[in-house]
């Protein structure tokens, strides 16, 4: 009785272990281009067309997660700009000098989006 007991039991976890095995190998099945006007086109990832929010960039930048107040913006606008205002770095080798003027104009067109973004 115990062994037909355990050997069911064994045959139960081998096809459960089997199951969730071959469930975890499988690929997601990708779409097949259509015969239509993309035929002669490679498949493009939805991800890959879709154009990147300046909102979300400006925030990126700015160190910011949204929603965020008025007084949060400015206070990351103040500490990014700490870092990187070209003033603090005019007596350091021009290559930080270039650096730090891209980043503070970057900087500044995020800030400028994003208060007139809150608005």
């Amino acid at each position: 009785m115990k062994f037909s007991i355990l050997a069911i039991a064994a045959l139960i976890g081998f096809w459960v272990v089997g199951a969730v095995v071959e469930h975890f190998q499988k690929k997601p099945a990708k779409a097949a281009p259509s015969a239509g006007a993309g035929a002669g086109r490679p498949h493009v990832e939805e991800s890959e067309t879709r154009q990147p929010d300046p909102i979300e960039d400006a925030c990126r930048v700015l160190q910011l997660a949204r929603p965020f107040t008025s007084d949060q913006l400015r206070t990351a606008y103040r500490q990014r700009m700490s870092q990187y205002h070209p003033d603090k770095v005019s007596n350091l080798a021009p290559e930080f000098r270039d650096l730090a003027e891209s980043k503070s104009k970057e900087i500044n067109r995020a800030f400028d989006l994003l208060a007139r973004f809150s608005r």
